[in-house]
């Protein structure tokens, strides 16, 4: 009998700890955080343009192309994972949409004044 009830707590206690901790696998971030820090790119992009023009100096756009890049990959990643058929899919498709045409923008200016970018257009881009 003791023996039972000693086998009875033990399976409890393995079950319980194995059920309580959380997965660290796949962390999951809310819609709201992920959508958060693809603004905080991309507002830390426009805050690079606007330092670009206003002094041409090449790190500022380097920066800015960076910025706009983890932005469209962040919204592509949150698009690909949000369903059509709630009205946040197209809130992250007009951000993403957005932040494609501000690297063409970038990409436009540092042609204009002889600066190659790093980078070619990201996946989740489209441009015609």
């Amino acid at each position: 009998m003791i023996k039972r009830y000693f086998l009875f707590q033990v399976a409890i206690i393995i079950s319980l700890t194995a059920c309580s901790g959380t997965s660290s696998e796949f962390p999951r971030q809310s819609f709201r955080s992920r959508l958060s820090k693809g603004d905080s790119h991309m507002g830390w992009s426009l805050n690079y343009f606007d330092s670009w023009q206003k002094g041409l100096q090449p790190r500022y756009l380097i920066l800015a192309e960076r910025h706009t890049i983890a932005a469209i990959k962040l919204f592509r990643h949150l698009e690909s994972d949000t369903s059509p058929r709630i009205s946040e899919f197209y809130v992250v498709r007009e951000r993403r949409t957005r932040s494609c045409r501000l690297l063409a923008e970038l990409q436009f200016s540092a042609s204009n004044y002889g600066h190659k970018l790093s980078s070619g257009t990201p996946d989740g881009c489209i441009y015609f």
